[in-house]
C-alpha cells in the first residue's frame, strides 16, 4: 500500500453527535483501508499515537474516546447507567461507524476496546478486517472483585465530601490500579520513576465521584462466552503482556482460550509489559500490530 505524500501530517479531531452523546474522534492519515482504534479505561485515544504514527502512512485511522472515558463526557450523567455498559459501547461503536462512513475495518481494542471489537466482528464479520486485541480477556470479574471495586467506589464518592483528606483517601485506590495496570517491569525500573508519577497523577484526577457508574459498568462487564469467540471469522492477533500472564492465572487461561476458539487466531507476548502494553512497550507493542495488519493486507 503506498501512502500519500505528507499523509502522515494530516489530523482532524471533532465530536460526533452518537446516541444521544458526543464521542471525540481523531482521523489521521488516508488510505484505501480504514484502522480503527478504542482505547481501555482510564486512558483516552492518544494511547494509540504510536501505531497511528506507524499506519497513517498509508492507512486512515480512527481513534475516538468511548463515552463516558476521555474526552467524550467524562463523568457526566448518562440517561441509563447501560449505555456505559459493553453491550452500550458496543452499540455506539456502530453507529459511529455508520456515520463515518466505515463499511469494513481493522479493529485494534485494548482491554474493553477488544470487548467492543470481538462483539463487532461476531455480530457484522462483513465490518472486520482484521481483529487485535491487546490485554483482552474472556471472564467476568469475580464476586469478590466486584466487592472490592465497590468498595473503591465507595471510597472516591466519600472523598469528594473531605477535602484534602479525601485526597488521601483517593491514593491507595490509585495505588491499586496502578499495580493491576501495570507490570512488574513497568513498576520497577528505576528508569521509569517519571512515567509512573505521571500515571499515578492522571489516575488520581480520574477518581473522582462522578466517574462511579463508568467504573461500575466497565468493571462490571459480564465476559465474553466461547459462543460469541467462535462466530468470529476476521484474522485475530491477541497481544499479552508477558507480566500480566505470569502475574494472573486467569489472564493466560482467557488468551489461551480465545486463541483455541475463535477459527483463526494467533497470540504474541510481549516482554516486560503488564496490562497497559502501549505504555510500558510501546514499540513492540506498535510492531506487532502494524505487522500483523500488513500481513492481513498482503494475503
Amino acid at each position: 500500500m503506498t501512502a500519500e505524500p505528507g499523509a502522515e501530517q494530516r489530523r482532524r479531531e471533532w465530536t460526533a453527535s452518537v446516541n444521544g452523546t458526543g464521542l471525540r474522534v481523531e482521523e489521521v492519515g488516508s488510505g484505501t483501508q480504514t484502522v480503527v482504534f478504542s482505547p481501555n479505561p482510564f486512558t483516552n485515544r492518544r494511547l494509540f499515537d504510536a501505531p497511528v504514527a506507524a499506519l497513517s502512512r498509508g492507512y486512515r485511522c480512527l481513534t475516538y474516546d468511548q463515552r463516558g472515558q476521555g474526552d467524550s463526557g467524562f463523568g457526566t450523567t448518562q440517561p441509563s447507567p447501560d449505555l456505559l455498559s459493553t453491550e452500550g459501547l458496543y452499540e455506539d461503536a456502530v453507529t459511529l461507524l455508520d456515520q463515518l462512513g466505515v463499511d469494513r475495518c481493522h479493529w485494534v481494542g485494548s482491554s474493553i476496546g477488544g470487548f467492543v471489537g470481538v462483539r463487532l466482528a461476531a455480530r457484522h464479520p462483513e465490518r472486520i478486517r482484521s481483529l487485535v486485541l491487546l490485554g483482552f480477556s474472556t471472564r467476568p470479574l469475580s464476586p469478590a472483585d466486584l466487592r472490592q471495586v465497590n468498595m473503591m467506589i465507595g471510597m472516591v464518592r466519600a472523598s469528594g465530601r473531605l477535602g484534602p483528606l479525601g485526597t488521601a483517601l483517593k491514593r491507595p485506590v490509585a495505588r491499586r490500579i496502578m499495580r493491576n495496570m501495570f507490570g512488574t517491569t513497568f513498576m520497577s525500573d528505576p528508569a521509569r520513576s517519571g512515567d509512573r508519577e505521571l500515571w499515578r497523577q492522571r489516575f488520581m484526577a480520574l477518581l473522582v465521584p462522578e466517574a462511579g457508574p463508568m467504573f461500575r459498568a466497565v468493571f462490571g462487564h459480564p465476559g465474553t462466552p466461547p459462543e460469541l469467540l467462535a462466530e468470529i471469522q476476521a484474522p485475530t492477533l491477541i497481544i499479552a503482556g508477558e507480566d500480566e500472564l505470569a502475574r494472573f492465572e486467569h489472564a493466560r487461561t482467557d488468551v489461551e482460550e480465545a486463541e483455541r476458539v475463535i477459527p483463526d487466531a494467533r497470540i504474541v507476548t510481549i516482554r516486560g509489559a503488564g496490562h497497559m502494553l502501549l505504555v510500558e512497550q510501546p514499540d513492540a507493542s506498535t510492531a506487532a500490530i502494524t505487522e500483523f495488519i500488513h500481513e492481513v493486507d498482503a494475503a
